[in-house]
């Protein structure tokens, strides 16, 4: 219930402070400033609530002046049962409820949870450790400008309580003594509380009780709104040419924010003609409570499913497996019911806490704007729903966003005004009734896709429970899995998702210790895939040519997962059934077509095992490395960051790259790549040595996938490593590679594993095979390899993967080979000299090893087709202009032929 409680009144407030100090930091690059502004943003956004709170206390003081005298007598003339009635009585004559003296209370109650907030906020705030502000040396510690004794004197929790106390000097000035003990009372109770807090949050609360003496003095001028006009105009003035002529950031960035500072200054104007409507055409809605209220609650409750349910929901339900078991947390349902209690909290609890304090006016407006805010929001998300690429667990995208169109821009911002407008209109014809049924109806729709995607997402759950579950239990210890031979041979196959072709030989030329490890291999440099997804590239792969996206198309009467799984099994099957080797396999990609591969394709055959090995070492592998990971790093980046997804889609398209903020969210936490997930991945690879063992006693094939190569994520230097900071970067040249950290991680840990089969003289009765389904795609690896002039805009590097061999018994330094190949000749690679006419168990078809010059790759595909929902029952979806057949040199583009041949 207090998780509950948290999570619905002040993490919301939590996300207001964070972004509020994140947009400062941005600007001034400046933690107190950063501060300072959020303390000023606070105070901005609770005015209205203090001024509301300061009526009711001018309330609650006129009353009790009124009353007083009359109190007195009946207390002077009375006393016990016969005081109590009597005064009874007379609060009942003078409408009036003792509990009413609670409204005095209510300024103070405003408070406590934006400093609850601010609390949780700052205190433990790594942006604020080390850094000094002004007279404060380290913001993340108590400020201890000098000690007496062992004790010490912190300056600035001193400065903050005389400031609040000259300000409720002020503001009590011809009060009653108890309103002043009041005020100087919690003075002293929040110098207690905040002496020994870190130096950054009593900034903010220093800066909270000047804010509120400049208030105070405030209300003692006269004009105050126009000397506050002055001040916001000079401010503004300030500002905007702090953005446009001393800032380095964006130029669009700051002419956004520059625009959307400026607007302030047409406060007046706006509230002048929001003033005419309500005397004209909002009059209807002005004088009916009910109309009002029924308009305003379901426009929050939609707003609340839209923002908390539906839209994550969408995010969830595309691919659940992906979301479930993420730190602990066992159904991705509970990413939702988190998403949906933050948006109760932001959108339903505090939107009626601050609608029920106003008056009629303020909460007519409040009422038309709410459903307004649902038109545009609904308009955004579906009409302009935007293509920005893949998503990630931590909701950020796989590439760099890019604006929308002019012409689409200018369409969504008509259709922006026109949502704005629509309940106006509807009103003005006397319509109120139609505009709370198309309020009333999409929160009925709303409601009907969310019960529709919660029941999928938690079916894909139970499925993945009931048929996976059990393959991938976190084990605690590492018990060998792969069980090579010392007298007979060994055929192992890597497949690393997404490892880069490019990449090698500067990665090698960075650690040259890699050219003595990698004793005996070679590296065919000019290879092509299938294409630039696993579910196309990775069957030819697993299978050679007979699985190609061409070759699976003509077979239109077999379904894609039964050809998918035929490849997967290809290799295993025949070298058990007619070499006499036993199979070890791990982790086949997309096996049965199912995320989290489904190794049961294996039981049917007894000297094939099948395992799941990535996912299932995470924890142990973060136990015995505490000081390498933060606790829970996706799951509190997923909690947070699907409302913010949420709100990328409601707002209009100019605004959505301000929004993601390069897929930091607004974050304060740097941290923005799924580490948790590298690791699911990692742990596999860097327990390899513990999972093999020599205690095989026939020939064995083994087939390994890991997607460690797929990552993005940034690494410890030199051994790179998962890390909770990276230091050290750019130390190497190769560091300007993009996502090159996770191949070099690779050849690291690979590298362990080899040099622990060498001291065990399983090394050269050991044929190794390190493959990808596909290249990176990085302009980087396509500047090492392909021409400058390359006259397609798609990047082949995508069709570049890595093919690294190391045949039984060979030695010498790494050979650079650039016979034409394609990653569908690794059957035959792996067949060499141990299988002779090694035949398809599945179609009868003798798998060919082709010689390089009489090679081609028909039936390149383009299009990044990586889901299995996106294709058909038979065949692959591909565009006719997307083939392309290859023959020769990868790099020459005249050997780039469009269509099948």
């Amino acid at each position: 219930m207090l998780y509950f409680l948290y999570t619905l009144i002040i993490y919301p407030l939590i996300q207001i402070i964070e972004f509020a100090f994140m947009l400062f930091q941005n600007v001034f690059k400046n933690a107190g400033v950063s501060v300072i502004g959020v303390s000023l943003a606070v105070s901005i956004l609770c005015l209205p609530l203090y001024i509301v709170a300061e009526h009711w206390q001018q309330v609650q003081r006129d009353i009790e002046k009124k009353l007083d005298p009359g109190i007195r007598r009946i207390k002077t003339a009375f006393k016990g049962d016969e005081q109590y009635m009597i005064l009874s009585t007379f609060y009942r004559q003078n409408h009036y409820s003792p509990i009413m003296a609670m409204r005095s209370s209510f300024g103070l109650l405003i408070q406590i949870p934006f400093f609850i907030a601010a609390y949780s906020f700052l205190s433990h705030l790594p942006i604020l450790q080390g850094k000094g502000f002004w007279f404060i040396r380290d913001m993340g510690q108590q400020d201890a400008l000098f000690s007496i004794g062992s004790f010490p004197i912190n300056v600035l929790p001193i400065a903050m309580t005389v400031i609040n106390i000259i300000a409720g000097a002020i503001y009590t000035k011809g009060f009653k003594a108890k309103d002043k003990i009041q005020i100087y009372g919690m003075a002293l109770v929040f110098l207690v509380i905040l002496y020994a807090s870190p130096s950054g949050l009593v900034l903010y609360w220093t800066m909270n009780n000047v804010f509120s003496l400049v208030k105070n003095i405030f209300y003692k001028i006269k004009n105050p709104k126009k000397v506050l006009y002055i001040l916001l105009v000079a401010a503004v003035a300030g500002l905007d040419a702090y953005l446009l002529f001393v800032h380095h950031g964006f130029m669009h960035k700051r002419l956004l924010l520059a625009v959307a500072v400026s607007l302030l200054l047409l406060a007046p104007l706006v509230i002048r003609f929001v003033s005419y409507l309500l005397d004209t055409v909002l009059q209807p809605l002005t004088e009916s409570p009910k109309t009002r209220l029924l308009l305003f609650i379901p426009s929050c409750l939609a707003l609340c499913l839209f923002a908390g349910l539906v839209i994550p929901s969408f995010v969830i339900n595309s691919s659940a497996v992906e979301f479930a078991n993420i730190d602990g947390f066992g159904s991705p349902l509970y990413f939702l019911y988190n998403s949906t209690v933050q948006m109760l909290g932001l959108l339903v609890f505090w939107m009626c806490c601050i609608y029920f304090l106003f008056n009629k006016r303020v909460q007519t407006v409040f009422a038309i704007i709410m459903p307004s805010i649902l038109f545009i929001s609904l308009i955004d998300a579906f009409v302009f729903s935007g293509d920005y690429g893949t998503l990630s667990r931590l909701i950020t995208f796989a590439s760099t966003i890019t604006a929308a169109p002019v012409y689409q821009q200018i369409l969504n911002i008509l259709c922006v005004l026109a949502a704005l407008a629509l309940p106006v209109v509807i009103i003005r014809f006397g319509r109120v009734k139609i505009l709370t049924g198309f309020v009333s109806i999409i929160l009925i729709a709303e409601c009907a896709i969310s019960i529709v995607h919660l029941a999928q997402i938690q079916g894909a759950y139970s499925e993945y429970e009931r048929t996976l579950a059990g393959e991938i239990q976190e084990e605690k210890q590492v018990t060998p899995l792969y069980h090579f031979s010392k007298t007979g041979k060994n055929v192992v196959v890597f497949m690393f998702d997404r490892a880069e072709n490019a990449y090698v030989e500067p990665i090698f030329d960075a650690f040259p210790e890699l050219y003595d490890i990698y004793d005996g291999f070679t590296l065919y440099r000019n290879t092509v895939s299938y294409n630039q997804g696993t579910l196309l590239a990775a069957p030819p792969l697993f299978g050679g040519y007979e699985y190609t996206p061409a070759e699976i198309n003509r077979r239109n009467t077999e379904r894609l997962v039964d050809k998918q799984n035929e490849a997967l099994l290809l290799m295993p099957r025949i070298f058990t059934e007619t070499a006499d080797f036993t199979a070890t396999v791990s982790d086949l990609s997309w096996a049965n077509y199912s995320w989290i591969p489904d190794m049961s394709i294996c039981n049917a055959y007894p000297k094939i095992t099948g395992h799941n090995v990535e996912r299932k070492y995470t924890d142990l592998w973060v136990k015995q490395n505490p000081d390498k990971v933060k606790p829970n790093i996706t799951s509190n980046a997923l909690k947070r960051n699907l409302v913010w997804f949420s709100l990328f889609k409601a707002v209009p398209l100019p605004m959505r790259d301000s929004v993601y903020d390069d897929g930091g969210w607004w974050s304060s936490d740097n941290q923005t790549s799924d580490i948790m997930e590298f690791i699911d991945y990692y742990s596999a690879l860097d327990f390899l040595p513990e999972l093999t063992d020599f205690t095989g006693e026939t020939n064995a094939f083994f087939s390994i996938v890991n997607d460690t190569t797929h990552s993005g994520q940034k690494l410890q230097p030199p051994e790179y490593e998962p890390a909770m900071e990276i230091t050290n970067k750019k130390k190497s040249p190769v560091e300007k590679y993009r996502s090159v950290d996770g191949n070099i991680a690779m050849f690291k840990r690979l590298g362990e594993w080899i040099e622990y089969m060498k001291e065990n003289g399983c090394y050269d009765n050991t044929r190794i095979i390190v493959v990808s389904d596909h290249g990176i795609g990085t302009d980087e690896g396509k500047e090492l390899d392909f021409p400058a002039e390359w006259p397609m805009s798609y990047n082949p590097d995508h069709n570049h993967p890595l093919l690294f061999v190391k045949d039984f018994n060979a030695k010498g330094r790494l050979v650079i080979n650039n016979d034409f190949m394609t990653n569908a000749d690794v059957p035959a690679i792996a067949f060499k000299g141990i299988v002779e006419n090694p035949v398809n168990p599945f179609t009868g078809k003798e798998i060919k090893d082709v010689p390089p010059e009489e090679k081609k790759a028909s039936g390149i595909v383009i299009t990044h087709n990586w889901r299995p929902g996106g294709n058909g029952l038979y065949t692959f979806k591909v565009p006719e202009n997307d083939w392309y057949t290859i023959k020769g040199n990868l790099f020459d583009f005249n050997n780039w032929e469009k269509g099948i041949k």
